[in-house]
């Protein structure tokens, strides 16, 4: 049992990152830090890596606290973009994993969550300094004279390059950097990855982002379907309708993904063997709550889909006719 002054002081550190200004680099890793001292036996967290501008990249590695190695997976990335909600979507997550752990127990009893709630603090920090309303998404890594910063999920090595002409512009907020995993950030990302295939225990990679309302899966960079695209196309639809249903403001509607892009993060998971990978993109004044309802979702689906019985492969069941479905599901509001 906790101390009732260590409770009161932890509770409001988790507290103060109620307010929007809060939500700040140094808060962030304030908070994490106070909620791991802790919980000790639920929640580790590793530097797995140091930014351009020297700040560390944190990884929450969280479990239920029974003591078992080797449990399968769920990775989550927050903020490849810098996007600020979904921050503070990985960090509720987080949060509701270590301290609701008894009624999150489906969750952890078999499975283990590795969040990284902030992958690309150096471009989240320079955005919060932005006093208009322009969307910053890259680094702070200098590629010129006059230009500054790589998308990072476009920086993945799977189709790079492939897509449109601004993934090549050095002063674009797509460019694609130099060379694929040029930014320390995305090859953190990588190494991560890597990892949790070589020891089997990579089953879901899901990356978090604020800017449409999309559930989206491999292929990005091409038309051509997966092995597991039932498996897919079944998942996000279990996903879009728990919104649905927890929300009533949203609804699924299957439609073609917009343009073509090389490079992403959740291609390169697929390609690198995690079975399920997905984006979760949410939009909108409740964008952070469906994150999370986003993020549980998957998780279920993960766990219903890969128990410790069956092997982590990528499934060849399911493979769906050519009219069946689209690879992303959208999410469009109720008229």
């Amino acid at each position: 049992m906790w101390r009732p002054l260590s409770a009161i002081v932890f509770l409001m550190a988790i507290c103060l990152l109620t307010a929007y200004d809060d939500y700040s680099y140094v808060g962030l890793m304030q908070s994490l830090d106070e909620l791991a001292q802790h919980h000790r036996d639920r929640i580790t967290l590793r530097e797995v890596g140091i930014t351009y501008q020297d700040r560390s990249l944190i990884l929450a590695m969280i479990t239920n606290g029974d003591g078992r190695l080797g449990k399968r997976v769920i990775f989550v990335v927050a903020a490849l973009h810098g996007d600020w909600m979904s921050v503070r979507a990985a960090f509720k997550t987080i949060k509701d994993l270590v301290l609701d752990f008894q009624d999150n127990a489906d969750l952890l009893a078999d499975f283990d969550w590795h969040i990284m709630p902030l992958a690309n603090p150096d471009g989240y920090e320079y955005s919060r300094k932005l006093t208009s309303n322009f969307r910053w998404s890259k680094t702070r890594t200098r590629n010129n004279v006059d230009c500054i910063g790589t998308n990072l999920n476009r920086n993945f090595d799977v189709g790079w390059g492939v897509g449109f002409p601004e993934l090549h512009d050095p002063c674009d907020q797509n460019y694609a950097g130099s060379a694929p995993f040029s930014e320390v950030e995305a090859r953190t990302v990588r190494d991560i990855m890597q990892n949790l295939i070589k020891s089997e225990r990579g089953v879901m990679y899901l990356s978090l982002h604020t800017f449409l309302r999309s559930v989206i899966y491999p292929w990005v960079y091409n038309s051509t379907w997966v092995p597991n695209q039932g498996e897919n196309i079944e998942i996000a639809k279990f996903v879009t309708d728990q919104i649905f249903i927890r929300t009533g403001k949203v609804k699924a509607v299957g439609v073609q993904y917009g343009r073509k892009s090389g490079d992403t993060s959740i291609d390169y998971a697929f390609k690198m063997g995690f079975p399920l990978s997905f984006a979760c993109e949410m939009s909108g004044l409740d964008r952070v709550n469906n994150l999370v309802i986003c993020i549980r979702a998957f998780g279920k689906k993960a766990i219903e889909k890969y128990p410790p019985s069956r092997p982590i492969h990528q499934s060849e069941e399911h493979r769906p006719t050519k009219n069946s479905a689209s690879r992303n599901w959208d999410l469009a509001p109720v008229l």
